[in-house]
């Protein structure tokens, strides 16, 4: 019908909402300005509504424009469903697959996850992002990503999980060290060396924190930092000691001048699951993804010292 929406709306809709800009969303899809401003003004009149408040300073979903949005992903869900679970019986995979991971797993687990689907589904995107654990779920639950790897650090959300690995903390410093010419640790003996730690509140940082407190001690913590790679940066500078799993440096060649210890007394270690939503189908693309990332988080658990031993 004259008046449907379709598809190529759809996405074109989506995408000015997330750049907040008509021009943004322009350059990213390569087509004109004033095509996307056409076909968002069409959008508008079949609606009969006003989708986006605009300024000088981009566009704004309105009330019912967010409204729409929502309605929007859910359309093109399922219309990509179904090609993608059509495609199958014949077994092409096709579509979009978008996966959420702590910083130190996507270190281990993006770049060959990629490159298997390029070999494998060529058809396929897949996206990627980084995010911390305890924001993962909500990622999940507003539809931003299908797939997610949280650690059990804090409260584990009410999705379907699945238990991958565990992985411990080590002691990272510099490569040739007093600290760092030894197997192993005590926490007590980090307990005197300037340290610099992830600053986020929950994550592994209250493990380390729970450590000291049960065995009475006060670290000394030089410099709080919310981002690994800086903090890594700051260690291979001489300024301290880290505490972090191993995959935060697994595989770096820029880091190949820092070295870990495996913490003892106690070993400080979380678990690594696998979630999804509970509330959307999950499509054989994100079987398939789902299934590479165990293979290959098994296939790098030894280089990423992960316990891939039952639970």
């Amino acid at each position: 019908m004259q008046n449907d929406f379709t598809m190529h709306q759809f996405r074109l809709f989506l995408k000015v909402a997330e750049t907040g800009s008509i021009s943004k969303a322009a350059i990213s899809l390569g087509i004109p300005q004033p095509a996307i401003s056409r076909l968002v003004g069409r959008m508008e009149t079949i609606s009969g509504v006003v989708l986006f408040e605009r300024s000088s300073r981009g566009v704004l979903l309105t009330a019912a424009g967010e409204i729409f949005r929502k309605h929007a992903l859910q359309a093109l869900y399922h219309h990509d469903l179904a090609f993608s679970e059509v495609q199958n019986t014949i077994g092409i995979l096709h579509g979009e697959v978008r996966i959420a991971t702590p910083e130190s797993v996507a270190n281990i687990l993006f770049f060959p996850l990629i490159k298997r689907f390029q070999a494998l589904h060529p058809q396929v995107r897949v996206r990627v992002t980084t995010s911390s654990s305890v924001s993962i779920p909500s990622l999940i639950d507003n539809d931003v990503v299908d797939i997610g790897i949280i650690a059990d650090t804090h409260t584990l959300p009410a999705l379907p999980l699945e238990q991958l690995c565990r992985e411990d903390l080590y002691l990272i410093g510099p490569r040739g060290s007093n600290e760092m010419n030894q197997d192993s640790i005590t926490l007590t003996d980090i307990a005197s060396l300037p340290l610099i730690l992830n600053g986020m509140s929950g994550g592994f940082r209250s493990l380390i924190d729970s450590a000291f407190e049960k065995l009475k001690l006060k670290p000394e913590i030089k410099i709080e930092i919310d981002s690994n790679e800086p903090m890594l940066e700051l260690v291979l500078s001489g300024e301290g000691f880290s505490i972090l799993p191993f995959s935060a440096i697994a595989g770096k060649s820029r880091f190949s001048q820092l070295a870990a210890v495996k913490i003892i007394d106690p070993t400080i270690s979380r678990g690594i699951l696998l979630i999804a939503s509970i509330n959307r189908p999950f499509p054989a693309v994100c079987r398939e993804a789902t299934f590479q990332i165990r293979s290959i988080m098994q296939e790098h658990a030894e280089s990423a010292k992960w316990n891939w031993k039952p639970w």
